[in-house]
């Protein structure tokens, strides 16, 4: 079986937030192109094709903001199996991938570990009280995320991360209702590892707990 569709995933320069946006082969007429958009309305990526068989890929980067511009196949877009690489061109970091959606979902989690490992060669651990928790609790809140059980009760998913030294302030763009998520200590850590669902308020989180979903707020 040939694939027609393809997921792009692509961290967005503007929100910063990765967005997943799938691509269908038949969406290219002869003449025009696809233009891809962040949640947020920013245009990210620009897709053109000659004759369906090269495609050139046109996507705004992350890392430097600058425009990069890069020609892959039909084979190569449309692959189930292994993701194409979108790269920043001064930096080398990937700043998004094509392919099937899981398998840059896996792409995408694997770049986080890579980045904490990055941080860490970088001298940023000192900047936190406990590196170990921290990163784990990072990671913890982005799968609650990518799994849409961070949100807003004002009905916006859009949320904002600052990193401080022992904990993380989450922020809601529309309402500016704000959390707090402690990462100090590996009690910080076990207790959000009982959490299934972050539910941002005017008076902090509401943690749904994975076992019995009783709310409780923080």
């Amino acid at each position: 079986m040939i694939p027609t569709t393809t997921v792009v995933a692509i961290r967005c320069p503007e929100c910063g937030k990765i967005e997943y946006i799938s691509v269908s082969l038949f969406s290219f007429s002869a003449s025009n192109g696809v233009v891809l958009k962040c949640s947020c309305g920013y245009e990210i990526i620009k897709l053109t094709t000659k004759k369906r068989q090269d495609f050139w890929i046109q996507y705004i980067c992350a890392m430097c903001e600058g425009r990069h511009l890069l020609k892959v196949t039909r084979s190569q877009m449309w692959s189930s199996e292994t993701p194409l690489d979108l790269l920043c061109e001064e930096t080398g970091i990937e700043v998004g991938y094509v392919g099937s959606r899981e398998k840059v979902r896996e792409k995408v989690k694997k770049q986080d570990q890579s980045l904490a490992e990055m941080a860490n060669k970088l001298g940023f651990t000192e900047f936190f009280n406990n590196s170990s928790v921290m990163y784990e609790v990072l990671e913890y809140v982005y799968d609650i995320a990518e799994g849409g059980r961070l949100y807003c009760t004002c009905g916006n998913y859009e949320i904002e991360v600052e990193i401080y030294p022992e904990y993380i302030i989450l922020t809601c763009e529309k309402c500016k209702a704000a959390g707090k998520v402690m990462a100090d200590k590996e009690e910080d850590l076990q207790l959000l590892k009982k959490t299934w669902e972050l539910k941002l308020t005017r008076n902090g989180f509401l943690f749904n707990k994975t076992e019995d979903y009783n709310n409780h707020n923080y």
